[in-house]
């Protein structure tokens, strides 16, 4: 039935529509790539440090296939990742090697006609540089050295001369989840921005809230310093998280068991609940690592995620009320919304090893949250182009070729290989 449901679905006619704006300018449709400058390789003798050359290597390679299949699928933008780690740990040489590395691959894209934001998205390999740590205090030493970091950067950046070129100096700033730490992170906020400014008065900033940058946080920003200069306002959004990241592995409270779940439906009552609550059990009686008293005790933590998740209804609805909150805030304080950034949606997709929804929830979702985006005039960046984990443009990974079903719901090219002329 659900494949009965699919193929009226296309047949029907969700037709790409590539918007009017000029490309490698308008920050209006933009993909993550996450691959290229994160997650730098460790030093083999200290595992505490990163090693000279942290990005070199075919895992941190991007084909020129795949950049010209972005740009040709409609895509305006790509959000590059970068591990700071390396930026602050490395010196002389090996330092400046990493801006002539970061100035070579903004180019790149650059001329491949996308727009470039960068990202400062810190990670938690080696604990020093991981920002639970550091953004507990302004004063923290790692902090100063952060704000130094985003100082060059930004003259970098700045340098390029495009207005093709953003920055954004911090990914989902883990904090902001009491009054406290709302006020640090205000703070450390218009430090950034100041900073940026003092070297890059024009340059683009992409500025989010705390709370992990998602819209509570951004609704807790305060953009008054901020008014007159050229910023964009960002949140993600991952919501529901039990059909976005099921069939992640993860060991964290609250979303061990999302390992478990596949085939979770969206809108959540499309299916029946026995239906789901059979292929979770399916999963978990799959898994052999599991001895009897650990599988009775993963079912029932699964199955009462899965009728949490089917009892609260998340439909088109629910994302509409989280994009009205977002708006509301920004015509409180006089943003159009043009000005707000959604820098990342995405879900998990069964592909390869993966194990995740079934194409119509996966593609009925992508769908509402771009049409929603775009309702309310808001930019957006899917997470991510590639990578490991299942959320990913790539149709497999390590591949060239985009998946056909991603760029349907986004409302992009689906034969991007044709090039310009491809119908839309």
């Amino acid at each position: 039935m659900r494949a009965l449901l699919l193929a009226l679905a296309l047949l029907a006619g969700f037709a790409p529509a590539v918007g009017a704006a000029s490309p490698g300018t308008g920050f209006r449709r933009g993909v993550g790539v996450h691959t290229m400058l994160n997650w730098g390789r460790l030093d083999p003798a200290d595992r505490t440090r990163y090693a000279a050359e942290p990005f070199s290597g075919e895992s941190y390679a991007l084909s020129d296939a795949v950049i010209r299949n972005v740009a040709a699928a409609g895509f305006d933008f790509v959000r590059l990742t970068l591990d700071p780690g390396p930026f602050l740990q490395l010196e002389g040489a090996a330092r400046d090697a990493l801006d002539a590395r970061l100035t070579a691959t903004v180019r790149r894209f650059l001329s491949a006609g996308l727009a470039v934001v960068v990202d400062l998205h810190p990670n938690t390999q080696v604990p020093r540089y991981d920002p639970v740590n550091w953004l507990r205090s302004t004063e923290d030493p790692i902090f100063l050295r952060y704000v130094e970091l985003v100082r060059r950067t930004a003259r970098l950046l700045g340098g390029l001369g495009s207005a093709a070129v953003a920055f954004e100096p911090m990914n989902e700033p883990p904090y902001g989840y009491d009054s406290s730490s709302v006020r640090r992170w205000q703070t450390m906020c218009e430090r950034l921005h100041a900073t940026i400014r003092g070297e890059a008065p024009d340059l683009l900033v992409v500025l989010t809230g705390a709370h992990g940058g998602d819209r509570f946080g951004l609704i807790a920003l305060d953009p008054a310093p901020f008014r007159g200069s050229r910023v964009l306002y960002s949140f993600h959004f991952y919501e529901p998280y039990p059909f976005t990241h099921q069939g992640v592995v993860s060991d964290s409270k609250g979303s061990e068991m999302w390992r478990y779940l596949s085939e979770m439906p969206y809108p959540a009552a499309s299916v029946p609940a026995p239906i789901v609550l059979d292929v979770v059990r399916g999963n978990v009686e799959g898994d052999a690592s599991l001895d009897p008293t650990r599988r009775r005790a993963a079912l029932a933590q699964a199955q009462a995620q899965v009728r949490a998740y089917l009892a609260e209804g998340f439909d088109r609805s629910r994302i509409a009320q989280a994009f009205d909150q977002v708006g509301e805030w920004a015509r409180r304080n006089a943003i159009p919304g043009d000005r707000i950034f959604l820098g990342e949606f995405g879900a998990t997709r069964t592909y390869g090893p993966y194990r995740a929804s079934d194409p119509l929830s996966y593609e009925t979702w992508l769908r509402d949250i771009r049409d929603l985006a775009d309702q309310r005039s808001f930019g957006w960046a899917f997470w991510a182009l590639g990578g490991y984990g299942g959320m990913s443009l790539v149709a497999e990974d390590g591949g060239s070729v985009l998946d056909r079903t991603t760029l349907r719901a986004l409302g992009l090219r689906t034969d991007p290989q044709a090039g310009a002329g491809a119908p839309r």
